[in-house]
């Protein structure tokens, strides 16, 4: 090799950072307005994690001040998977606890086998289920598919359209039903689980990719909304985001817990289903949130024909604290 070869190779080495450097200063600063960035947030992961063997390399052929510098996305990277790495677990139910399970689905309002979708959707015999982008087609499926009398109290809206949510319950819904939060549908219920009140807030927030100024002011949106709570609240729903779009850390910062992460699946990926001309699912958009009083025992992920998400169930118990009293 020339002497100009390594000089290449060290230039090529600090223009393959600066890209890198410029993703770690939006997750710094929560810079998140612009539909490039919200994609290149969805993949941070992916990105940032190509600063630790340039470090390796710029360590072995003692280019320190290149080395050193790739340690900046590499501290970035471990700084925001700490949560997925470390999860700590979730808080212990309390005993004599009634249990909570609810499915969660966006089905596409564009799914092509319904009737297959809405039987994959009560197959999982959950307590609750909950689907967002509800068209009447697949409300219909859901409804043959279910035994006659089998989940009672619904919120559902008659329209069709892909920012619609609905709902079936085998619990009471004691109060809520249909509400905006942000500018976007969403469902937020009071149910009567056993004697003990629980609250879910169901929502689907806007794609980044159609308006990202949105889907931030929505995420925020629901953090007011839930803010003051009296009951063991959940949040499910498709909210477009993951723990690497700083408006949906801004939101888990107000005290609330994903799932997923909390029971050791936080690396899991929900999106997108798509078989064909897209890639493989690389991001968990779909999320079941958590508060104090309430928290899950169980999760896992499913498919659901037609759709481009996966759904999932979740198990949730009531935290000691969050008992009411016998009379």
């Amino acid at each position: 090799m020339s002497r100009s070869g390594p000089k290449v190779l060290h230039a090529i080495g600090w223009l393959a950072l600066l890209p890198l450097l410029g993703l770690c200063c939006t997750q710094w600063f929560g810079i998140d307005g612009r539909r490039s960035l919200a994609v290149l947030h969805a993949v941070t992961p992916y990105v940032l994690v190509w600063a630790a063997p340039l470090a390796l390399i710029a360590c072995l052929t003692r280019r320190h001040p290149l080395a050193l510098v790739s340690l900046v996305p590499v501290f970035t990277l471990l700084t925001l998977s700490y949560p997925i790495v470390f999860p700590g677990g979730a808080p212990a139910v309390a005993a004599g606890s009634p249990r909570l399970t609810i499915a969660f689905s966006n089905a596409l309002y564009r799914n092509v086998t319904p009737e297959e979708a809405g039987r994959a959707m009560a197959a999982t015999d959950a307590d609750v289920l909950v689907v967002a982008e509800l068209v009447s087609e697949f409300r219909e499926a859901v409804n043959d598919a279910v035994a006659p009398g089998d989940y009672p109290f619904r919120s559902q809206n008659i329209a069709d359209g892909s920012g619609r949510v609905g709902m079936w319950s085998r619990f009471p819904i004691v109060s809520g039903g249909r509400v905006e939060v942000g500018g976007r549908e969403a469902l937020d219920v009071v149910l009567d689980v056993d004697g003990q009140l629980v609250r879910m807030l169901a929502v689907h927030t806007t794609s980044p990719l159609t308006d990202v100024r949105s889907l931030v002011d929505q995420l925020a949106a629901i953090g007011d909304h839930v803010e003051s709570t009296r009951h063991p609240t959940v949040i499910v729903g498709d909210f477009n985001a993951s723990r690497w779009h700083p408006a949906f850390r801004a939101l888990l910062d107000r005290g609330w817990s994903d799932a997923h992460e909390a029971l050791g699946h936080g690396w899991s990926t929900s999106w997108p289903m798509d078989r064909g001309s897209r890639p493989p699912p690389f991001v968990r958009i779909d999320h079941a949130l958590f508060a104090a009083g309430i928290t899950p025992t169980a999760i896992h992920d499913l498919e659901i024909p037609g759709s481009d998400h996966k759904a999932f169930v979740v198990t949730l118990g009531l935290t000691a604290a969050a008992l009411t009293p016998e009379e």
